[in-house]
C-alpha cells in the first residue's frame, strides 16, 4: 500500500498566504453562492515520491521524567502543513497555558489524506527539524505522528498528539477522509490519546472565513487539561479511541456530545477536461448545506445549530453485534468520558 499524497501548498490566513485546500474550496463557495450556483470547481490532488535525510541535533522535548502537575507533553500535527498559521495559533494557545508542545507535521499540504500511511518497503521519508520543536515530514499526517512518537518523542511517549486547527469542518462523511483525523487515528493505534480540532467557515465573511480559530483553539486546551485533570493519572482517554471537535465558525449553543453524521453536504464529480489531455477529469465539488441527515445526534446538525460538537472515535470500523467478543471501549469507559467533559463551554 503506498501513502496517499496531497498537494504541496499551505492554506493562508484568513485567505491572505498560499490559498489551498479547503480555503480556496470555501473562497469558490463564496463566489458560487453570490453567482447563485453551488458547484464548486477544484483540482486534483498529484503524487510525489517522498525522500529521506536522516536529521541532525534533534530537538527533544523534556520526557526522561513524568509530567510536571498540570503539563503536558503534546505531539501537534495537522494535515495543512508544518508552516500552517492555525497550527501556529493551537501551538501558541498549548504553550500560553504552560505545555510542552513539539510540532511533527507534514511538509506541505495534505488534506484528504485520510488515514493514509506509507508502507512501501524500503521507501524514505525525509523528515527535518526546521526550527527546534518544529519538524517538517514528507508523508501523510499518519507518517508524521508516527515518526513524531517513535523518533522525536523515542525516550517517552507524549502524553497527548493533538491535530489541527483545520479550516473547515470535518464532520459527517467528510471525516472518514480528513487528515486531521487521520493523525489522530495513527496515534491511537501507537496507544496514545489524541485529539482533533476543526473550525467551521463563515460563508457571509470572505475577509475572515474562519473567524472562530482562536476560540477553537482555546476550548481544545480547556479539553485537553480537563482530560488530565479527571484521569487519576492514567490515560487522557480511553484506549483505541480519540475525540473529534469541531468548533463552528459563530458558535452560540452548547457543547454537544454527537455521532458521526452520514449527510453528503460535500458532493464530487469529475467531469472531462480535454483541454489538459484527453483522459484527464477536472474534480469539481458541490455544497448543499441542507442535505439531510439520517441520524440523530450527528456532528453536522450540532454544527447547523452552532454548537461544539464533541465525537469520541474508535478506528474499529466493524459493525456492532457482528461478532462476538469485547470491542473496546467499553460502555463504562464512554459514559465516564462523557462525564468528565460535561460542563465544558464554547
Amino acid at each position: 500500500m503506498r501513502g496517499i499524497d496531497g498537494s504541496n501548498g499551505s492554506k493562508g490566513l484568513n485567505g491572505v498566504n498560499g490559498i489551498n485546500g479547503v480555503l480556496r474550496k470555501a473562497i469558490a463557495l463564496v463566489a458560487a453562492a453570490a453567482a447563485g450556483s453551488v458547484l464548486v470547481t477544484g483540482s486534483s490532488a498529484a503524487s510525489e515520491p517522498t525522500q529521506s535525510t536522516k536529521p541532525t541535533n534533534p530537538t527533544k522535548p523534556t520526557a526522561a521524567e513524568p509530567s510536571a502537575a498540570g503539563t503536558l507533553r503534546v505531539l501537534l500535527s495537522n494535515d495543512d502543513g508544518f508552516e500552517h498559521p492555525y497550527l501556529r495559533v493551537l501551538r501558541g494557545a498549548l504553550e500560553k497555558a504552560g505545555h510542552e508542545v513539539v510540532i511533527v507535521a507534514p511538509a506541505g499540504d495534505r488534506s484528504g489524506s485520510g488515514t493514509g500511511m506509507n508502507f512501501t518497503m524500503g521507501a524514505t521519508v525525509r523528515a527535518t527539524e526546521a526550527e527546534p520543536g518544529i519538524w517538517s515530514v514528507e508523508g501523510s499526517p499518519g507518517d508524521a505522528v508516527a515518526f513524531g512518537v517513535q523518533n522525536v518523542f523515542a525516550e517517552a511517549e507524549p502524553d497527548v498528539v493533538v491535530s489541527g486547527v483545520n479550516p473547515g469542518p470535518n464532520a459527517g462523511p467528510t471525516a472518514n477522509h480528513s487528515g486531521t483525523v487521520g493523525a489522530t487515528v495513527a496515534a491511537l493505534e501507537a496507544g496514545v490519546p489524541s485529539v482533533a480540532v476543526s473550525a467551521g467557515f463563515d460563508l457571509t465573511n470572505p475577509d475572515d472565513l474562519f473567524p472562530s480559530v482562536p476560540q477553537a483553539a482555546d476550548f481544545t486546551v480547556r479539553t485537553v487539561e480537563r482530560l488530565a485533570a479527571t484521569s487519576d493519572g492514567g490515560p487522557l482517554l480511553p484506549p483505541y479511541t480519540s475525540l473529534n471537535i469541531n468548533y463552528p465558525a459563530k458558535p452560540a449553543g452548547k457543547v454537544a456530545f454527537t455521532k458521526v453524521g452520514r449527510a453528503q453536504s460535500i458532493t464530487r464529480r469529475f467531469v472531462p477536461d480535454p483541454g489538459s489531455c484527453a483522459t484527464c477529469y477536472k474534480i469539481r465539488l458541490g455544497f448543499n448545506p441542507d442535505a439531510p441527515e439520517p441520524v440523530g445526534s450527528a456532528d453536522t446538525r450540532a454544527l447547523a445549530a452552532n454548537d461544539v460538537s464533541v465525537t469520541l472515535l474508535t478506528a474499529d470500523w466493524t459493525a456492532s453485534y457482528w461478532a462476538r467478543g469485547a470491542q473496546p471501549p467499553s460502555q463504562r469507559d464512554v459514559l465516564r468520558t462523557r462525564y468528565r467533559l460535561s460542563g465544558l463551554r464554547p
